[in-house]
């Protein structure tokens, strides 16, 4: 009886090791290791809204050869409808950096990157970027405002 529990026992191992061995969840994070895939610069993914003045980004990154890169820019209107503004469609190549300029509208552009391979888990970031208008960059520039005081003061320069 001995010898047939332990018998039992080793064929079990033989037969659910592999599924032991194989099987992980495959999470978001570890799909962008796989792919080693990352944006480097031109926006930060892992903030959820970011304003700029630029009418413009250059967006950066890195990914293993091969990978396709799809970066897709759309602007809400105010009752919340995305229109997609522009679309592009990347294959990163033997250097593994990718990069590429997107044009920025007036109000809330939503920047969605997405990487995939074929073998690989797709994987998809979002962000917001806010394109403020220039002329509140240069208001804030030319005015002082005193803490506690009700009144701001202008300089033209």
């Amino acid at each position: 009886m001995k010898k047939f529990s332990i018998a039992f026992i080793v064929v079990m191992l033989f037969c659910f090791a592999p599924v032991f061995v194989y099987a992980r969840p495959l999470d978001a994070e570890a799909a962008k290791q796989e792919l080693g895939f990352s944006v480097t610069s031109g926006i930060d993914m892992s903030k959820q809204t970011q304003s700029t003045f630029d009418d413009s980004k250059t967006i950066a990154g890195v990914a293993n050869q091969g990978t396709a890169i799809e970066i897709s820019v759309s602007s809400k209107d105010a009752n919340g409808d995305l229109t997609e503004n522009a679309n592009f469609v990347l294959e990163v190549g033997v250097s593994g950096i990718f990069s590429q300029t997107v044009e920025l509208s007036l109000g809330e552009n939503v920047v969605e990157i997405t990487a995939s391979k074929e073998g690989y888990e797709t994987v998809s970031e979002e962000t917001i970027v806010k394109r403020r208008n220039i002329t509140i960059k240069n208001e804030l520039e030319n005015t002082v405002s005193i803490p506690g005081g009700t009144r701001n003061l202008s300089l033209t320069i």
